[in-house]
């Protein structure tokens, strides 16, 4: 437009309210202008403009203003009407803010089973809703109940979630209060010396002098017939063991000397070593196993011994000697026991290895007597795995012995073993392995020769395997590593005891499943049981601290009245527990990492009697000294990890108490030691 009107200098108004064009540079281009102005009666150029028309052009073109101003006003009444159209449409697809107290009760229990079990407790206690939905919730009270008590679900059971929650609180409170549901006596049918004797897998075996096995299946019902079976092996056992009861596998290890003649010098024997994989309800080879494992010793062996573990499908051995006539190098193998595919070799000193122990499927410990450690080894995932390990990939020490003391035998144990198989579809859940306690003894001997001392302690599995990640600095694959001394490992995760803790046998290898170990007096006595379980020991902990202030309030309230008869309880008592050897420790306030109070709600603590809680005796002291009268270490031995103890209200005359997933299985002798009479069954479900 400005091209058109740059040749106007100056315009006047004229009284009829036109503009005088007083000066004109060139003619204007109505047409051209008149498209591309807008029609703006203010406007001094658009009146310069309409002045050049005739009166007929300019009646003409102020209707054509007139329309063109009606379009703009309607274009803009519905643009305006489009905005708020617009608005409004933006308002309702606006996200609105949800939160998770929003979402509906299927999804809220779908999200809550997908956390840790102790993170859905916290929840319920943080929210009046969720605690709603989490108490109503069987699902939910099933899934807590399975994680307070350390136990996994067995997806192939069909039972209901109900009855799956009713089972296991029954049975927790049952082995709590040692209610058994039924209790058996089964009297074993030869009373003869015996080598070894082990439960394992629900299966109590006795192996002979005489070179016979006798094996008998545990009951889980009352009106159950036991049956024994006997197996001959001939005197060329040297282990035995049950793998589980899902896949029905027994294991027979044998080791048959055979005369060697080389260069025609001195004859020296070489014994074969055959492992026999057969079924255990038919005792005939099972039909898993393509091939019996089978090979020869390396090195003369005076009297071979086994050590022997079997998770999933690697079958580990170790292979020791008794007599230090030879001292022949200590050896270790892993099989693929269905194929016979041998995976790892390994070599080491005489006298280093006894019992192997798996950690995982496929990382096992090797407790090293020559060090003093416990030896982390890790098995190959494949036969064509091009590393092939020759030493262990991580160490942990164990406390340094005094001059003059070395470590005789170091043993290690644990049930139930990590991926058990398939669990019997009747079964509604399991005790979890990796949360269970491995018991390890330590046998200590002076040089001379003279009196044996046996230590124990206790820690749980997944302790060791989080000590992976804690140490991983530690972690070496190209060297031996170093060890990780026990004082920045061990106190914070192990109990350690004295053979005989006030008087019970806290020696065996054979009383510990899941996070309990079991112990008999020492002549009549009660029966005893230890819980390793963290969340026990903060139950027990909250139980004993509400009962004081509860008793503390009603002698304040007597005292007001006049009426106060004092509490030998409280006041001989407060703050003290139970820490064996007829010490009393003061307790701490929680356990560590351990919140206790949200643990306090279950089923278990709304009974009408408090009175079993208050039995209970528990340590929480943190770093307790063990008792180590003959000075067997360096320096005094700390630990830390808390535990309960709960003792039945009679009395039993037991050699030894062994402990099942649903029993305890007391051990009547006949005299000596190596003379078993009958096995006594504690039945809790």
């Amino acid at each position: 437009m400005n091209e058109h009107i740059s040749s106007l200098e100056s315009l006047s108004l004229t009284q009829g309210g036109l503009l005088h064009i007083q000066e004109v540079g060139r003619p204007i281009d109505h047409t051209a202008l008149g498209d591309r102005v807008p029609f703006m009666l203010g406007s001094r150029q658009m009146a310069a403009f309409v002045a050049t028309m005739s009166p007929e052009r300019q009646e003409a073109f102020e209707v054509q203003m007139a329309e063109q101003r009606a379009a703009l006003r309607l274009q803009e009444k519905r643009r305006a009407r489009q905005m708020v159209n617009s608005s409004t449409t933006a308002i309702a697809t606006r996200p609105v803010k949800v939160t998770l107290l929003d979402l509906p009760p299927e999804i809220l229990t779908y999200i809550l089973l997908h956390l840790p079990f102790t993170s859905v407790v916290i929840c319920g206690g943080v929210s009046r809703h969720l605690q709603v939905l989490i108490s109503g919730s069987a699902e939910l009270q099933y899934y807590i109940h399975l994680g307070v008590y350390g136990m996994a679900d067995n997806p192939r059971c069909d039972l209901p979630i109900s009855e799956r929650l009713n089972r296991l609180l029954v049975r927790e409170r049952r082995q709590e209060e040692f209610d058994f549901d039924f209790e058996k006596i089964i009297d074993v049918p030869v009373v003869a010396e015996h080598r070894r004797r082990y439960l394992s897998a629900g299966v109590f075996s006795i192996l002979y002098e005489s070179g016979v096995l006798r094996q008998v299946q545990i009951p889980s019902e009352a009106g159950q017939e036991v049956e024994w079976k006997e197996i001959r092996t001939a005197p060329f056992l040297i282990h035995s063991g049950t793998r589980s009861l899902e896949q029905d596998l027994h294991i027979l290890t044998t080791a048959q000397p055979q005369t060697v003649y080389t260069n025609a010098a001195k004859p020296h024997t070489i014994h074969e070593v055959q492992v026999h994989l057969n079924q255990l309800s038919t005792g005939k080879p099972h039909p898993d196993a393509q091939r019996t494992i089978s090979f020869k010793m390396r090195e003369e062996f005076g009297r071979p011994r086994a050590g022997m573990g079997c998770v999933g499908d690697n079958l580990l051995l170790v292979l020791r000697d008794e007599m230090e006539e030879h001292k022949p190098d200590d050896q270790v193998y892993v099989y693929d026991w269905k194929t016979g595919e041998r995976k790892l070799e390994i070599n080491a000193p005489f006298g280093s290895y006894s019992s192997p122990l798996f950690l995982t499927t496929h990382t096992f410990l090797l407790p090293n007597k020559k060090n003093g450690g416990v030896e982390y080894w890790r098995i190959p995932e494949g036969l064509s795995e091009a590393h092939t390990p020759d030493q262990p990939f991580f160490i942990l020490s164990l406390p340094p012995l005094s001059s003059g003391n070395m470590f005789r035998r170091i043993s290690l144990n644990a049930e139930p073993q990590p991926a058990g198989g398939l669990q019997a579809a009747s079964k509604p859940f399991y005790t979890d392995p990796h949360r269970a306690i491995i018991v390890t003894q330590v046998t200590i001997q002076p040089v001379d020769r003279s009196r044996m001392t046996v230590f124990s302690f206790f820690v749980h599995r997944n302790s060791f395997v989080e000590c992976l990640d804690i140490f991983s600095p530690f972690i070496s694959s190209s060297k031996r590593p170093i060890p990780v001394p026990y004082d920045d490992w061990g106190p914070s995760v192990c109990r350690w005891f004295s053979g005989s803790a006030d008087g019970y046998d806290m020696g065996s290898l054979g009383g510990m499943f899941g996070q309990r170990y079991a112990s008999a007096a020492r002549g009549m006595g009660p029966l005893i049981v230890f819980n390793f379980n963290p969340i026990d020991v903060a139950k027990v902990l909250v139980a004993r601290k509400r009962h004081i202030l509860k008793t503390k309030t009603r002698d304040e309230k007597n005292q007001n009245r006049g009426q106060s008869e004092g509490n030998q309880y409280i006041e001989g008592n407060q703050g003290e527990e139970y820490a064996g050897k007829g010490k009393k420790v003061l307790s701490q306030t929680r356990v560590p990492g351990i919140s206790p109070e949200p643990f306090t709600q279950g089923p278990q603590m709304s009974s009408s009697s408090s009175e079993p809680w208050l039995q209970t005796k528990m340590v929480t002291r943190a770093l307790d000294p063990l008792d180590d009268p003959d000075h067997c270490f360096e320096d005094t031995v700390y630990s830390s990890l808390p535990y309960t103890m709960r003792s039945s209200q009679d009395n039993y005359d037991f050699a030894n108490l062994l402990l099942g997933d649903e029993y305890m299985l007391g051990i009547q002798r006949d005299g000596g030691w190596t003379r078993i009479k009958q096995l006594h069954v504690f039945h809790y479900g």
